[in-house]
């Protein structure tokens, strides 16, 4: 549970002093030119030892985690790089992902670029060659997996979308049981809550009955009710995520982007016949919908 709760902690805005931590080093050992480097399976960007630069990396990492969640995500790994001698075309490929800056920006304290202009298409990635005589600082797994997730938000005090937020939720009770924090978060109301309503009521009950009885052995339903909610937090996954085992799945097959189409078309592939009619029926007598924020309006944390 104290997982669940920094994630809730940095959702409601309680600052950390370790944002980019594994970069920053004492200005006395720092270099002059020194560049930081990210790849995924997409590709290779570079960023400048600079206040720009530092931002730019913190914008792309916030970006990383918006879409930690997506269903046709490309990216499966993180690697970061430290380069204290950068080649010519190193240096020259440093900050490219920033179209327009802001100088609001630069004076802002905060660790990423909020209204100058950037963008991660295809063109702004460098291949891996660039990183030819580079050292792997660091390794972040970006499957769609909750302790992924907790680690590379956590590491960088990145924020968290409702959207995501009821994703990880979802995963934590999927492999610990409900927790009754999750339904007593007032910035973001965990919108699936009406779901497991009559269940956390019964734990509640069952939790009462093993207080009242400290010296008794039996648990008065607990393990059977928590089992129950981890079975329902698979099945939502599944059915309204598309998430089984820390994959992206339609009709059990592992999604990979050529899906997106589908995904565009709306079709839900998981469930046919008379369970989707059931799990449908079960949803909108439910079920609040999430709030998935649109890309100019993503609600995020600001540091």
């Amino acid at each position: 549970m104290s997982i669940l709760n920094e994630i809730f902690a940095r959702f409601t805005g309680r600052k950390t002093e370790n944002f980019g931590g594994l970069f920053l080093r004492p200005a006395e050992t720092k270099a002059d030119n020194r560049v930081f480097a990210v790849a995924t399976e997409a590709g290779v960007l570079l960023f400048s030892d600079t206040p720009k630069g530092n931002k730019a990396l913190g914008s792309y990492l916030q970006n990383l985690a918006d879409g930690f969640f997506n269903l046709t995500k490309v990216p499966e790994t993180l690697r970061m790089y430290e380069i204290d001698l950068p080649t010519k075309r190193m240096a020259e490929l440093a900050d490219n992902c920033i179209d327009k800056l802001s100088k609001t920006d630069l004076r802002s304290e905060d660790t990423q670029l909020r209204r100058s202009v950037v963008s991660f298409t295809p063109d702004k990635f460098a291949g891996a060659d660039v990183l030819e005589g580079a050292v792997c600082k660091d390794k972040f797994d970006l499957r769609p997996d909750f302790h992924n997730f907790d680690r590379l938000t956590k590491e960088f005090s990145l924020g968290i979308s409702p959207r995501n937020y009821d994703v990880a939720s979802l995963l934590y009770i999927s492999e610990n049981g409900y927790a009754g924090h999750v339904a007593a978060d007032k910035f973001h109301p965990f919108s699936y809550q009406h779901e497991f309503k009559e269940l956390a009521e019964k734990l509640g009950d069952s939790m009462r009955a093993r207080q009242n009885a400290p010296l008794s052995a039996h648990d008065f339903g607990y393990a059977a009710l928590q089992k129950e909610a981890k079975v329902m937090a698979t099945e939502i996954l599944q059915s309204d995520f598309h998430l089984r085992n820390g994959e992206f799945n339609l009709s059990g097959r592992k999604v990979v982007p050529a899906i997106e189409s589908r995904q565009e078309q709306g079709l839900d592939l998981s469930i046919t016949g008379d369970e989707a009619d059931e799990k449908q029926e079960r949803r909108q007598a439910k079920h609040i919908p999430s709030i998935a924020p649109s890309p100019k309006e993503k609600k995020q944390l600001i540091l």
